[in-house]
C-alpha cells in the first residue's frame, strides 16, 4: 500500500484517459489493452484455490476505441479434471473519461459462461441486465414523490475510479469505494510474477 502511493505521486503518464471513448485513436490510448489483477483490497475481486468460490484469474480488458471496459473472472477446473458450473463472469461496463484520470464507469449487463443446463453439460450464457442510470434516477425521483415534497439531497452515487499511476505495463488505480487495484500488461505478466514470488 505505501507503495503505490509513492507511485501515485510520480506518475509517468499526465493523461491516463487520453483518447478514452476515440473510435480513430483509441487504441492508442494508454489505458488501452489486457490488464492482469496483481493486487485489491477489494474482498469480491480476488479469488485463491482456498477460496470456496474456486481459483479463479481476473482481468480487465479495457477498449479504449469503443469506451468500454470488461471485467472477465475466469474460472479453473475443478481438482478432479471437470469443468467448473461457472466457466467464466464478464461484466461489461461504459468507461467514459471525465477528467485526466478519472473514468466514470457505467454498467451494461453480465455474462455468465455456463457449462451446464440443469442436469446436461451444455456450454451457454446468462445474460443479466444491470440496470441503468435511468431506472436509477426514476428511483430517486420517486423517492423524493413519496416524500411529499422533503428535500432529499442525496444523489445517486456514481461509479469511477482514478488512476493513481500508469506506464506501459503497471496500472494502480482506486475506485470511488476506496478499494485499490494494482494490475499489469498481458504482456508484461511473467516480470510481474517475479514480485510475487
Amino acid at each position: 500500500m505505501e507503495i503505490a502511493d509513492k507511485l501515485g505521486q510520480n506518475s509517468p503518464t499526465e493523461e491516463p484517459t487520453l483518447y478514452l471513448g476515440d473510435k480513430e485513436k483509441g487504441d492508442q490510448s494508454p489505458l488501452n489493452g489486457e490488464w492482469k489483477l496483481l493486487f485489491t483490497t477489494a474482498a469480491d475481486a480476488s479469488f485463491s484455490k482456498n477460496s470456496t468460490r474456486g481459483e479463479a484469474t481476473v482481468k480487465n480488458v479495457v477498449d479504449c476505441a469503443k469506451g468500454r471496459i470488461t471485467n472477465v473472472i475466469d474460472f479453473a477446473m475443478n481438482k478432479d479434471g471437470s469443468d467448473p458450473a461457472v466457466k467464466s463472469l464478464n461484466v461489461v461496463i461504459d468507461a467514459i473519461a471525465e477528467s485526466k484520470s478519472r473514468v466514470e464507469l457505467r454498467f451494461r449487463y453480465a455474462r455468465v459462461c455456463l457449462t451446464k443446463f440443469l442436469f446436461w453439460k451444455k456450454n451457454w450464457n446468462l445474460y443479466i441486465p444491470v440496470p441503468a442510470p435511468f431506472i436509477t434516477r426514476m428511483i430517486v425521483f420517486f423517492n423524493r414523490l413519496f416524500r411529499f415534497g422533503k428535500s432529499v439531497t442525496k444523489a445517486p452515487p456514481k461509479a469511477y475510479f482514478d488512476v493513481l499511476y500508469l506506464d506501459d505495463g503497471l496500472r494502480i488505480h482506486k475506485t470511488g469505494e476506496d478499494n485499490l487495484f494494482i494490475q499489469v500488461k498481458s504482456n508484461k505478466w511473467k516480470d510481474a510474477e517475479a514480485f510475487l514470488a
